[in-house]
């Protein structure tokens, strides 16, 4: 190969790894700019398009006008480079996230929850189911149970996990808690962060099995009224485009649980060795 060929084919790859390189900065910038800036979804597809359109009427005009060596040359360092540049200086400006981190402490919402057994247990009473002996009888008798539990599952607010020794079933009061409580959670941190229902309704039969790996279960337990739900302040699933700091997740889930504390919705104690919030539906 002479060296005219040979000085041909390194401009060729060096043309061809710019251009990659600038097509993938491109469409990394244009999503994270639809992800970051508060623009609409129309109004980023018209972006692209006007991109699109002018991207190609560079490569129309420059091949009739100069031939294919100069236009590889103007398409790459000319014109798809200040592109990727404007596009990520734009991105850097305007993230259009105006979340603030919270200031203080979980420990100063969480010495107030402390709400004891009694207390939840006559709310539990007051406001929940007879105890009912395993989940079989709930799925074999749906129709009694339709108007006083509601399924919970997890969605785009809240995660449910695996539950091992309960059932996702609720009074429709604790279910509209949850709801409420998720909105409120999701304001505040400013993101799509949910936190993680641990436990929810203990049918008798649950309670057997809970007690062969941990002998203080309760068998008069809030939880077999279906108006007790544990939440960890140790675990949340993240938002992974607006991350959040654990700490303050924790912080901003005890900010809110206050607050619905405060207007008489719920009881709440922290249950340390469990990692979780005790709430009970008032």
């Amino acid at each position: 190969m002479d060296a005219q060929k040979q000085k041909r084919l390194i401009h060729k790859s060096i043309y061809y790894l710019i251009t990659l390189i600038a097509l993938g900065v491109s469409a990394w910038a244009l999503y994270d700019a639809y992800v970051y800036m508060s623009i609409s979804r129309s109004v980023w597809i018209f972006l692209c398009t006007l991109l699109s359109i002018y991207v190609v009427a560079i490569l129309v005009v420059s091949t009739k006008l100069w031939g294919w060596r100069r236009f590889l040359l103007h398409t790459t360092m000319l014109q798809l480079l200040p592109i990727c540049a404007s596009i990520v200086t734009l991105r850097a400006l305007d993230r259009g996230d105006t979340y603030v981190a919270p200031t203080g402490r979980p420990n100063q919402y969480e010495r107030s929850f402390n709400d004891l057994q009694d207390k939840q247990k006559a709310a539990a009473l007051e406001n929940g189911v007879a105890p009912i002996e395993s989940r079989a009888e709930i799925e074999n008798n749906f129709k009694q149970y339709r108007r006083k539990l509601t399924h919970i599952e997890t969605n785009d607010r809240y995660i449910v996990r695996d539950l091992t020794y309960s059932a996702p079933y609720v009074v429709p009061k604790v279910a509209e808690l949850l709801d409420d409580l998720a909105d409120k959670f999701q304001a505040r941190t400013q993101s799509r962060t949910r936190f993680v229902v641990t436990s929810v309704l203990r049918t008798e039969e649950d309670v057997k099995k809970l007690r062969r790996v941990n002998i203080n279960a309760s068998t008069n337990s809030c939880h077999c009224n279906a108006t007790t739900i544990d939440i960890s302040y140790a675990r949340f699933g993240a938002d992974k485009v607006r991350p959040r700091d654990p700490y303050e997740l924790r912080l901003a889930l005890a900010e809110v649980l206050h607050e619905l504390r405060k207007e008489g919705r719920c009881y709440v104690k922290i249950e340390r060795k469990q990692y979780c919030y005790h709430i009970t539906v008032r």
